[in-house]
């Protein structure tokens, strides 16, 4: 008799104040320029643009193919990340790392994100096609109030697709470390993403609006600072996993007690 598998437990994380959205970043740049790994990052940065941008050109198959790849993409930047953290080059090997044993969990998870995204694109086009329609047949029938209200109706539509795309978002964030770092199923993986990303609003505030004024400059010198924007995103993702994550988990781990601390001495 098949034993009942143990349900898994969430792995716990704490909460931060704003300021770590800032904290986030800093420690990536110092990452990023301090550890003699910077070109290494860098070339990584530009294969996965490039792999992104290409697989678009093979029309929605394509879109769908590159966006699951991200996600895989995002779990061998994590153990990249992971080595540079604990001061061992990476290697642009470590780009494709999430296609090794970690491959399965990686593209289920991509996969969901992709169609939870395409079924709020989906009712984003529903709902704007019926205000088209509405508003259509309402100016033919005379009724020009609803005619001049189509562009405030779109934006709602806009923003109510924005707000759905959030917490799809978040649940993306985190879900790539904690697939290749505990192991969690992919569902679960979101789940924590999601709830962690959720419950420090404030420093993901903060860390969005940084992340919103670095790409307006890295876009400026003819998209080329992406080159280096690309990698800080990486690392910056994986100090946000370490600092929520794995700093509880730290906490929660008892140190030695001081007898057996003067007893080894």
């Amino acid at each position: 008799m098949q034993e009942p598998s143990l349900p898994i437990q969430a792995p716990a994380f704490r909460q931060v104040d704003s300021g770590h959205g800032v904290e986030w970043w800093s420690t990536a740049w110092r990452w990023l320029f301090h550890r003699g790994a910077t070109a290494v990052w860098i070339v990584m940065g530009l294969i996965a643009i490039l792999i992104y941008f290409l697989l678009h050109v093979f029309g929605l198959f394509g879109s769908i193919a590159a966006n699951v790849a991200a996600f895989v993409f995002s779990g061998g930047l994590m153990l990249a990340a992971r080595k540079t953290d604990e001061g061992t080059a990476p290697s642009v090997g470590d780009l494709f790392a999430g296609f090794g044993q970690s491959l399965g969990p990686l593209a289920i998870g991509g996969a969901l994100l992709v169609v939870a995204s395409l079924l709020v694109a989906g009712a984003a086009s529903v709902a704007g096609i019926g205000a088209v329609v509405g508003a259509v047949f309402g100016g033919l029938a005379g009724n020009l109030a609803l005619l001049a209200g189509l562009g405030a109706t779109s934006l709602l539509v806009a923003l109510i697709a924005l707000l759905l795309l959030m917490p799809i978002g978040m649940a993306a964030w985190l879900a790539p470390a904690l697939i290749v770092f505990r192991k969690l199923p992919p569902v679960e993986a979101l789940k924590a993403s999601l709830a962690a990303c959720w419950a420090n609003l404030g420093a993901l505030a903060v860390y969005g609006l940084l992340w919103i004024m670095f790409a307006f400059i890295a876009s400026i010198p003819a998209m080329l600072g992406w080159l280096v924007l690309a990698p800080l995103m990486a690392l910056s993702t994986y100090a946000a996993y370490r600092d929520l994550f794995e700093a509880q988990q730290a906490a929660l781990t008892p140190g030695p007690s001081p007898a057996a601390a003067g007893e080894g001495s």
